[in-house]
């Protein structure tokens, strides 16, 4: 099911994620290493992160958003941020028992988005791989299946593992980038044990062919969007994001 939100952006949420991240070991994203947020995605979607529910996300983000207008060229602030509004977006106050977004975590996931972009524009010399994997699961969130390429790829190829090109490829192959999405599950394939090839393979497999026809839905459903609000203001289409997010976006 799609919602529509008001909004400058127009993407489709379709993340499924965790269960091969957790299978190929990406715990820099799961479990928020190398940030000074606490917590990561497993925490959010489980509720183990003392303090119970949604609202120690909740906590995080407006922390984060106190320290980046305290020092808003804080590369390090906007990392955090970044983080703490994807862990938002994957927690019980962002997503309902159905994995469908909340309000709160419609905006939290665009929160993410921006607080990233925010990061980039002061130049790191080297952009944060771990915090990308966050940006990239929310750009594909949003259907920017662009940049969450180029985003997942920073991932990819500062920390080449199974789990970082497994999820460049089904963000590739949701964006219709097939050649790309190729490639890059060939390398998850070739990065796993070799006693577990076989069942990549066939994961990637699976993934394809749901991320394809992904791929033509959105495509679909943007055309007929399009000729259905034309003169009208633009809005912003959310699907499921696993887990289950606050506030309109990162702070200035």
């Amino acid at each position: 099911m799609l919602f529509d939100l008001k909004g400058k952006r127009k993407r489709v949420v379709q993340i499924t994620y965790v269960a091969l991240a957790v299978l190929f070991g990406g715990s820099l994203v799961l479990f928020g290493t190398g940030s000074s947020v606490s917590g990561g995605l497993i925490d959010a979607i489980t509720g183990k992160n003392g303090g119970g529910g949604g609202s120690v996300f909740k906590d995080q983000v407006d922390r984060t958003r106190q320290a980046v207008r305290a020092n808003p060229r804080s590369q390090r602030a906007w990392l955090d941020l970044t983080r703490a509004e994807f862990n938002l977006a994957a927690s019980s106050d962002g997503s309902d028992q159905s994995g469908q977004l909340t309000e709160t975590g419609k905006e939290a996931v665009l929160g993410t988005v921006t607080a990233w972009e925010r990061y980039l524009k002061l130049k790191p010399r080297k952009p944060d791989p771990a915090t990308a994997q966050f940006a990239a699961l929310a750009y594909g969130a949003t259907q920017d299946f662009g940049n969450a390429v180029k985003t997942q790829e920073i991932a990819a190829k500062a920390r080449p593992s199974a789990a970082s090109y497994f999820q460049l490829a089904q963000l590739a192959y949701s964006g219709g980038q097939v050649k790309k999405g190729d490639q890059a599950a060939a390398q998850a394939v070739r990065l796993t044990p070799k006693d577990l090839r076989n069942s990549v393979r066939a994961q990637v497999k699976d993934v394809k062919k749901q991320a394809l026809q992904l791929a033509k839905a959105v495509k679909q459903q943007k055309k007929a969007s399009k000729q259905a609000t034309k003169g009208q203001p633009k809005g912003q289409a959310f699907g499921p994001l696993p887990g289950a997010t606050g506030s309109s976006g990162a702070a200035p």
